[in-house]
């Protein structure tokens, strides 16, 4: 996101690092504490489910910091809010109907794919060689990941599913890159209390008694729809922004790929899905393929990935 420091500050030391892992952990299980979700409630319930708490905790926190965001930045921010929240949770959601945890945590990941991609056509960003092997690379990972990597029937459910899943990266990227429009004075802290805020508002037309007796009736939707909200939203974005503003842009970049190696460790854990060798093929053919976008975005004399690609992590 704009603002972003991009320069390791002298005093960063090694909490930052510590925050990054803590916070891609808590991301990994974000796609079984989504399925969970969606075991009681619908696509739109599931989604006001998850920000009714980013509502009220982003809401609180503008209050407290009374920040003055200038006018030009209200049209970016309530176009990141819309892509961020409501349109990406949507995708997410419906697709973690069907799709396995595991496989979602990889089809998410070609993210900053994605973002390189857009910012190539909306930002007239250089898209080298490079960055078009990455792009054939990943998308012949995930065509390997799902028609390969389950045991599942490959029927148009299952298929929908996926594309509708892999539309929520698509929104993701588009968030990312919109964030370059934001004015370069805007505080990072502030624009994404404001971002998470705008986003979350349409969520609260889902809001009904029906969420709220599934919710007070069902400990296991309200300990994922609070888990997913405060701290895979409000504690994981303000983490994520705090160390990218102490670290380079690159190292930060890196920790995503931790993201889809824990989700699948945790659906291994916790919900027995089997590790299949196509499955593991496609996994690496995809990983390989995002490694050389977000890494090769460093020039050749070393210097930091934008914070756009690197940003692209979301859960």
């Amino acid at each position: 996101m704009s603002g972003a420091v991009a320069l390791r500050r002298p005093d960063a030391g090694l909490l930052p690092h510590v925050l990054l892992v803590g916070t891609l952990v808590i991301w990994s299980l974000s796609f079984l504490a989504a399925a969970r979700v969606r075991v009681d409630l619908g696509v739109a319930q599931s989604v006001a489910a998850r920000f009714l708490s980013v509502l009220i905790g982003s809401g609180l926190l503008l209050l407290w910091r009374r920040p003055r965001l200038p006018r030009a930045a209200w049209p970016v921010i309530v176009g990141m809010g819309l892509l961020g929240v409501p349109a990406y949770n949507v995708f997410f959601f419906i697709g973690l109907k069907t799709v396995p945890s595991g496989t979602a945590a990889l089809v998410v990941a070609i993210s900053p794919v994605l973002t390189a991609l857009f910012a190539r056509f909306f930002l007239a960003e250089p898209f080298g060689r490079r960055k078009a092997a990455g792009l054939a690379l990943a998308m012949l990972g995930v065509f390997v990941v799902i028609r390969f990597g389950t045991l599942r029937p490959l029927d148009w459910p299952y298929l929908s599913a996926a594309l509708l899943l892999a539309c929520a990266p698509a929104t993701w990227a588009g968030y990312t890159v919109l964030g370059k429009k934001l004015p370069p004075e805007v505080d990072t802290l502030d624009a994404t209390l404001a971002i998470l805020f705008v986003g979350s508002l349409p969520t609260a037309l889902f809001l009904d008694r029906e969420l709220f007796f599934v919710l007070r009736t069902s400990p296991g939707a309200l300990g994922a729809a609070l888990y997913l909200g405060v701290f895979c939203t409000l504690i994981g974005y303000l983490a994520w922004n705090w160390a990218l503003r102490r670290l380079p842009a690159s190292e930060v970049a890196a920790f995503v790929f931790l993201n889809p190696p824990l989700a699948n460790f945790w659906a291994w854990l916790f919900v027995g899905d089997r590790l299949r060798a196509p499955f593991v093929a496609g996994a690496l053919i995809l990983l390989a393929g995002v490694a050389l976008i977000v890494l090769g975005a460093r020039a050749a004399r070393g210097a930091p990935i934008p914070p756009e690609v690197a940003s692209g992590a979301e859960p």
